[in-house]
């Protein structure tokens, strides 16, 4: 469950442009729903070891719940779209023609990182487990 959750993470935080049109982000939400969803179901099964619980499905979840809101805060913050910044990269190598900022960096950062540290945290203090 950990490869599911991680590798459907990661694959929403690389398409990230696709999630601004409303009909994809909500596609996205109902999948990760579902798989929430399993997660709550099947998180006190007897026959699933404690390394093998399936909190780890909620990352996508909490990744489309994180993105909405940082893109809304940005949107209201900076004015324009953020961009998922790359080390020592330009915004012209992504086709957008405005200079990256430190907003760009923070959005990257949070985006990835705060899914996984929720996930993190509270399987560390057994809230799920």
């Amino acid at each position: 469950m950990f490869f599911l959750g991680s590798a459907s993470h990661i694959i929403l935080w690389l398409f990230y442009k696709s999630l601004r049109k409303r009909k994809v982000y909500l596609v996205s939400f109902l999948i990760a729903s579902l798989l929430a969803l399993y997660a709550i179901l099947h998180t006190d099964s007897p026959e699933l070891k404690s390394t093998e619980k399936d909190y780890w499905l909620f990352l996508p979840i909490l990744f489309l719940a994180n993105f909405g809101l940082l893109r809304t805060l940005f949107l209201i913050i900076f004015g324009n779209e953020p961009l998922m910044t790359g080390y020592r990269q330009s915004s012209w190598e992504q086709g957008e023609y405005r200079r990256l900022h430190f907003g760009d960096a923070f959005f990257t950062i949070l985006a990835l990182v705060v899914p996984w540290l929720i996930i993190i945290s509270l399987s560390y203090l057994k809230i799920l487990n």
